[in-house]
């Protein structure tokens, strides 16, 4: 009998080492000299955003860049985005790229399309460390994905409310503050409406590309609505947070709160802000780029004094989208996953969030705490907010982009109806609930007549 018992316990214990080994089994090789086709903008852009850095750590791992800029020139002329997108997929998978960095876009299409490969083991087997990015990036992604982690970010952009501390000062005027509702922020603009006149008016919100249509979107996507149901089937303007948005926009046009860029002078946007005509301005992190540079080559421009906070929030869901151009990912038929995994793993990583702190190029690294200041600016504004899940307002898979073509007359006709008293809230909204269901089958229409 005690025999018997010291032959189980061998057992037992033989079988925990084999679970044991087997559990540790490596899903990625170890690294060996390879060879790794990277699609990229192009070749000297690589080198120099992380080419150079990269071959200095792993010398044994050989680079070809593969344009993208050459292919997109095949692509000759493109109609519309969905055109665009539809193409460069094509050729982005006819690349026989092991690694891409897509945008949110793309990588979207890709990840549902099984194009890519999922980082979860081979994440846990380097025990590479995804704790540091920003809140919330990792579940974004992963929702582009159908909840399966395909690729990283080092990288994001994502709007801010600009403001110009002096003109703040000179009229006595409380600068606004983080996590604000578009009621505050509308009321705190309004207080600019008596300031100047003529050349000198000077106004409260400046919007550098938009109208009062745009604006509604902007409120409305704040407040997590949609205009479309899941499938693309029917437009939902009809709604009590609809009429709240519309309510909201129309108050602001009124009151003066907001100025919206002309559409006649396009290639001026955002001047009025940089000539201190403008008090506040919402826009993304390539603007800090712009306020450093003009008054050195824009004659007559002075350097502003300037400060950022949040966009406005919900204060229910105090959350905000972001903009990803660079997801690196893995294609799922690599045959050198290892040397790909490790080149997505090094532009992650904190060496290049490091460096990335170190430059002003419209994006800022996804890692928290290397970019604290930017020139001697806080950047706690593009960092503050939670990373908002799902699409925004507007945005659905089964909605073609024809379809915002046709909508924006009826759009801004009803919102100008609106502001001039001509119509209430819940008439324009009911208005433009059937116009709206009238358009998405037209574009449905146009799109399936596509050869």
């Amino acid at each position: 009998m005690h025999h018997k018992w010291k032959i189980a316990i061998l057992l037992l214990t033989i079988v925990s080492l084999m679970s044991g080994c087997f559990g540790k089994k490596e899903v990625l090789e170890p690294l060996q000299p390879s060879k790794l086709k990277v699609v990229y903008q192009d070749e000297d852009a690589f080198y120099r955003d992380y080419g150079k850095y990269f071959h200095m750590k792993y010398p044994q791992i050989e680079v070809e860049v593969i344009p993208e800029m050459q292919l997109l020139k095949k692509l000759g002329k493109i109609i519309n985005a969905d055109d665009y997108f539809v193409e460069k997929k094509k050729l982005l998978e006819s690349s026989g790229a092991d690694v891409f960095l897509l945008d949110d876009y793309v990588f979207k299409i890709f990840a549902q399309d099984g194009k890519l490969y999922d980082l979860e083991d081979a994440i846990r087997q380097d025990e590479y460390d995804v704790d540091g990015f920003m809140p919330g990036l990792l579940d974004k992604i992963k929702s582009l994905g159908n909840g399966k982690l395909y690729g990283l970010a080092p990288s994001f952009n994502r709007q801010v409310l600009y403001y110009n501390k002096a003109l703040f000062k000179e009229h006595q005027i409380e600068p606004p503050r983080n996590n604000m509702t578009w009621q505050e922020l509308f009321d705190l603009a309004a207080r600019f409406s008596n300031v100047g006149a003529g050349d000198n008016k000077v106004h409260g919100l400046y919007e550098i590309v938009g109208d009062p249509g745009r604006l509604m979107y902007q409120i409305a996507d704040t407040s997590g609505l949609r205009l479309f149901d899941p499938k693309g089937e029917k437009v939902l303007l009809n709604s009590d947070g609809w009429k709240d948005a519309m309510k909201l926009a129309v108050g602001a046009v009124r009151n003066k709160s907001v100025y919206f860029h002309p559409e006649s002078q396009m290639y001026t946007q955002k001047s009025y802000f940089f000539k201190g005509k403008a008090a506040m301005m919402v826009a993304d992190a390539f603007v800090m780029m712009e306020l450093k540079q003009r008054p050195t080559y824009v004659e007559g421009e002075k350097p502003i004094d300037w400060g950022a906070v949040t966009v406005p929030i919900d204060p229910a869901e105090p959350s905000q989208s972001i903009s990803l151009f660079e997801i690196a990912a893995i294609a799922a038929d690599s045959p050198n996953k290892r040397a790909a995994w490790e080149f997505v793993k090094f532009v992650n990583g904190e060496e290049m969030a490091q460096s990335r702190s170190r430059t002003i190029n419209g994006s800022l690294p996804s890692r928290n705490g290397y970019a604290k200041e930017i020139d001697g600016k806080s950047t706690e504004a593009f960092y503050l907010l939670k990373v908002k899940q799902g699409n925004t307002v507007w945005m659905n898979e089964h909605v073609s982009d024809v379809f915002f073509r046709l909508f924006d007359k009826p759009l801004q006709e009803e919102m100008q109806a609106v502001i001039d008293n001509k119509k209430s809230v819940d008439e324009a909204l009911a208005e433009l609930e059937i116009k709206g269901q009238e358009v998405l089958l037209k574009a449905r229409k146009a799109e399936e007549k596509k050869p």
